[in-house]
């Protein structure tokens, strides 16, 4: 009786959900939906102390290092996803205690800004400075390296520039939304055949167990009938608890542990040669491909922003070579 009830219960509750969902989408099309960006809340930077931290961690010795903060003057028209005054003053003054000189923009266009810099964050994504011109810019910066706290700039631009591009503003627009991870699809769609099979092979410890971060789980969607290997799929694909379950067991098995970086390895979209994150396979690895009949590795790097330099495909007569 109680199974039988409980299953009238679940059978209105998906009536009520398929409904609702129906409704949505009627509702959407007499609207004239459109997916885009502007659909969804702007992209925030929720970091209430500056966020030097995420600087500070890509120089070994900051001191004497010079940033330029790409902010708004007083008197510019704060738009969507600026980093608050108060916050950028928070992470100057905290650049400072840690010896690095922190040179603030004010809304200067780039062109006029005068001096040699090591690395440039994005704070007021003003026209000007989201579609800034990338090789002018890595012309500035010694350390080639772009801190982007309003997710205004396109790491795929920035990557042609010889520049590596790290988004630390929260976005709330859904995967199928990210352009980095849509070109990747169209460059996986003309490299692979229909059918074949790809492993996917983490270069390193995997160092978020942010949910976004799953981005096998949109190109496994966009990429059928080929056929994706994943380590432990039922975790890795399944709710948060055994996703975050997943993110500990790969991190403490260590598979790429004594294996080489293949950083001469030629990349197929990325310039950056540095952040290349092919590696060779060890016996397990190699064992699983054999017996899935896989034709390529996804090599990648797990983050929750979606960069093509943290992801090549190299086919598995190349990957057996290595060894």
């Amino acid at each position: 009786m109680l199974f039988a009830t409980l299953s009238r219960l679940h059978s209105l509750a998906l009536l009520l959900v398929l409904t609702f969902l129906g409704a949505t989408i009627i509702g959407a099309a007499k609207t004239g939906f459109v997916p885009d960006h502007s659909r969804y809340d702007a992209a925030e930077f929720q970091n209430k102390q500056g966020g030097s931290r995420f600087i500070v961690s890509v120089f070994p010795n900051p001191q004497g290092k010079r940033v330029l903060l790409l902010d708004n003057a007083a008197t510019d028209p704060v738009i969507a996803s600026t980093v608050p005054r108060e916050i950028v003053d928070r992470l100057s003054k905290s650049l400072a205690r840690k010896g690095i000189t922190a040179t603030h923009s004010y809304g200067i266009p780039l062109d006029k800004i005068v001096g040699q810099f090591d690395a440039a964050v994005l704070l007021y994504p003003c026209e000007n400075y989201v579609n800034a011109d990338f090789d002018k810019l890595a012309a500035k910066l010694d350390a080639k390296v772009l801190f982007d706290y309003c997710a205004g700039w396109s790491s795929t631009n920035a990557d042609a520039a010889g520049l590596m591009h790290m988004n630390f503003a929260r976005t709330y627009w859904p995967h199928w939304l990210d352009p980095e991870m849509r070109q990747f699809v169209e460059y996986m769609q003309k490299t692979t055949a229909d059918g074949d099979g790809v492993l996917l092979v983490p270069s390193e410890a995997l160092s978020t167990t942010a949910a976004r971060a799953r981005w096998f789980l949109p190109l496994n969607y966009y990429l059928a009938p080929r056929r994706f290997y994943l380590y432990k799929p039922e975790e890795g694909t399944s709710f948060l608890t055994e996703y975050f379950q997943w993110v500990k067991d790969y991190s403490e098995t260590r598979p790429h542990k004594n294996q080489q970086r293949m950083k001469s390895h030629p990349r197929a979209l990325s310039k950056l040669a540095n952040m290349n994150t092919a590696r060779t396979l060890n016996d397990e690895e190699l064992e699983i491909a054999e017996s899935r009949d896989v034709q390529w590795i996804l090599f990648w790097r797990h983050q929750a922003d979606f960069k093509i330099c943290d992801f090549e495909l190299v086919d598995i007569d190349t990957v057996r070579g290595w060894k």
